[in-house]
């Protein structure tokens, strides 16, 4: 059964979420006052969304919601699943460019901010003053949610997303304390080879240059690291001279994320 947008917009009313209307196929709020004007209220939600615009609603409010760009979402899942990091019982949507929503408790940012993973901008949290699009909404593709917690209840963000908000410093690769023993060698590069070794296609540069650069953060010889991820990319499908490429394009850094 499908349901109208403004059965949507009505469904996220009862949630807390003000919703405004914006262009079909675009992220541009239909008025000027949209922050000032979204609403809870039935019937102006009827008026708003009688053509069936995009809905946008106002962050900040019931929900932020951390914005992750579609090129790093894989990076993004790797890094979670080397740490061995699970989100809360939180609402996730995909965007309309295949990039993730992830949707936590205000935490009470102004604005928007970005957010990093090893040094690099890998996208932003939307807080107070923002606002993003939600299921119906179409852009490039359909905006859809891939797991909605009871009534889009939203939890605290944990403290490694709000790490996210810190760009880290950066220190030069000879200052790097190495690991303590072969064996934490042994299990960190067994763990990053095993993300570069089953990355699907598309994906695997991608993987393979945040799996030299974790290494290296991790203490890990660069020789160890050369050799190992090299064996891993190549097994996964890429090129050998593809492979290297990319390992030396990741240690060719001026400095690694810490």
């Amino acid at each position: 059964m499908e349901y109208s947008t403004a059965a949507y917009a009505r469904f996220y009313a009862k949630c807390g979420w003000r919703s405004f209307p914006v262009w079909a196929k675009e992220k541009r709020p239909m008025y000027a006052g949209w922050n000032r004007d979204a609403t809870t209220d039935p019937d102006q939600i009827e008026r708003y969304f009688r053509s069936s615009p995009n809905i946008g609603v106002v962050c900040g409010e019931a929900f932020d919601a951390w914005d992750i760009e579609v090129e790093h979402v894989e990076r993004f899942a790797a890094w979670m699943e080397f740490n061995q990091y699970a989100l809360p019982e939180c609402p996730v949507a995909t965007t309309g460019r295949g990039g993730l929503h992830i949707l936590t408790a205000p935490t009470g940012t102004d604005h928007t901010r970005k957010l990093y993973l090893a040094g690099d901008h890998i996208g932003e949290l939307k807080s107070r003053g923002g606002f993003i699009l939600v299921a119906p909404s179409t852009t490039e593709r359909q905006y859809q949610w891939l797991w909605r917690s009871w009534q889009f209840a939203v939890q605290p963000a944990p403290d490694w997303l709000l790490g996210l908000l810190e760009r880290p410093a950066t220190v030069t690769r000879h200052l790097k304390t190495r690991l303590a023993s072969p064996d934490d060698v042994v299990a960190v590069l067994g763990r990053l080879a095993g993300s570069v070794q089953y990355a699907g296609e598309g994906s695997r540069n991608n993987y393979l240059y945040w799996a030299m650069r974790r290494a290296i953060e991790e203490g890990v010889p660069e020789k160890h690291a050369k050799r190992v991820l090299e064996v891993a990319a190549v097994e996964s499908g890429l090129p050998r001279h593809e492979a290297m490429q990319t390992i030396e394009s990741a240690l060719e850094a001026e400095s690694v994320a810490v």
